[in-house]
């Protein structure tokens, strides 16, 4: 008898401590799922996590472009690390599903070195779903319509 009370015991040690790291486990809020997202930019061996981050249908729109899933900001993602040398965020607020975050991108491409913008973006269940890039793309657009001459 004594045990079967030392096993119980040792089990129910061991299933009330699976239990409490389980529901103790930090969740992450949406300010610190965007945070990771844009800091995921700064280290190519991370980006795989920031994308992670992102739903499979999710919307990206920026002042050039409109994107309707995952597989087609990968794409995106792919070309713009060529020349994206950082992000540095400045300033995030949150409420409710929706982030703002207010950073400077920056680039290897002369005359476009260093861009502020803001983004506003929507999570349901700690997962991106959609983000509007807003920031100054005039001299963007003259340098894709030089590439493209």
């Amino acid at each position: 008898m004594k045990k079967v009370s030392g096993i119980l015991l040792i089990a129910i040690i061991t299933l009330s401590g699976n239990i409490y790291s389980q529901t103790n486990q930090k969740k992450m809020t949406n300010r610190e799922v965007v945070e990771k997202f844009l800091n995921g930019f700064n280290e190519t061996e991370k980006i795989h996590e920031s994308l992670a981050l992102l739903a499979e249908d999710y919307h990206f729109k920026n002042p050039m472009v409109a994107l309707k899933s995952k597989v087609e900001f990968i794409a995106l993602a792919q070309e713009i690390g060529k020349v994206l040398t950082g992000v540095e965020v400045l300033r995030v607020a949150e409420t409710d599903d929706w982030v703002a975050a207010m950073y400077i991108f920056k680039s290897s491409i002369p005359g476009v070195e260093s861009n502020v913008a803001t983004e506003w973006f929507r999570l349901e269940g700690g997962i991106i779903q959609e983000s509007h890039l807003i920031y100054d793309a005039s001299e963007w657009r003259k340098i894709y319509a030089s590439m493209e001459k």
